[in-house]
């Protein structure tokens, strides 16, 4: 008891003041309609900024969620987008009536690699969802990842450009001019295009996107751009080094494309072989 009482001598004076100021800014904000203003004015401002603030923090922590919903938005619109263009011809690529070449998923990356010669992610959907061996993987704006190579009921698996078994092929945007691209190790932003021929106008910084006759990639999915031009061995050609669109290491939501013509057209390239 002597201890309150102790403190409470100690503390009267600041305790007095502040009592004071609370009485003296009341009387003053009520005094005018102007300091009324003022204070309301005030007073808005201060409870935005909490609210704003609380607001960002919540709208960080749900900034995943946020990106899977996005992610599938961009997977219907583009089964929609290839729904109206009707392309292809083929009777048995009619869907709902509609004829499309293409047909997309959402997923996410539960785990993934990029550290071995040979690198691959999971996703977390598979059979049961509609995911199917040989659909390609792309990032969200179109950027090339890599390829689906099997799947159970409820995941898949692809491997991705960083894979030295996994070659696809590329094209020089605006030129046109073809090429492979391959991954031959090292760094995991760097990827080689070569086969390019000699006579290709290519410059650093121009985009090469997948060639779309690879049956896996659409033609419009960008692999990356030209850091470094040098001729081949052969000296009939060039060897580029391109900097890929995707970062591998920080990729989390994928769309998956499924080409609907590729089994057809596979079948029929393996019966000319034959």
């Amino acid at each position: 008891m002597q201890k309150l009482i102790y403190f409470i001598r100690k503390t009267s004076v600041a305790i007095v003041f502040i009592i004071l100021e609370i009485i003296a800014i009341r009387c003053y904000a009520y005094s005018t309609p102007y300091t009324q203003a003022r204070i309301l004015g005030w007073s808005n401002m201060v409870v935005g900024y909490i609210h704003s603030t609380f607001a960002g923090v919540k709208n960080y922590f749900t900034l995943r969620q946020e990106n899977i919903r996005l992610t599938e938005h961009i997977a219907m619109l583009e089964n929609r987008i290839r729904a109206l263009e009707a392309v292809v011809p083929e009777e048995s690529l009619e869907v709902n009536g509609v004829l499309q070449q293409y047909e997309y998923l959402s997923a996410k990356v539960i785990s993934s690699t990029t550290n071995r010669s040979r690198n691959f992610i999971t996703l977390n959907k598979g059979i049961r969802d509609g995911v199917s061996a040989d659909m390609a993987v792309l990032t969200p704006d179109g950027s090339a990842v890599g390829v689906v190579v099997d799947c159970s009921e409820n995941f898949a698996v692809a491997k991705t450009l960083l894979n030295v078994d996994f070659r696809v092929g590329g094209v020089l945007a605006g030129d046109g001019s073809h090429g492979s691209v391959v991954w031959r190790g090292g760094d995991t932003q760097i990827i080689d295009f070569v086969e390019l021929s000699k006579y290709a106008k290519v410059q650093e910084g121009d985009t090469v996107r997948a060639a779309g006759f690879s049956h896996y990639f659409p033609r419009e999915a960008v692999i990356g751009n030209i850091e470094e031009i040098a001729q081949a061995d052969n000296g009939v050609s060039y060897s580029c080094k391109v900097r890929l669109a995707a970062d591998m290491g920080r990729i989390f939501n994928v769309v998956l494309v499924r080409n609907i013509g590729a089994g057809e057209a596979q079948a029929l390239e393996a019966s000319v072989k034959k």
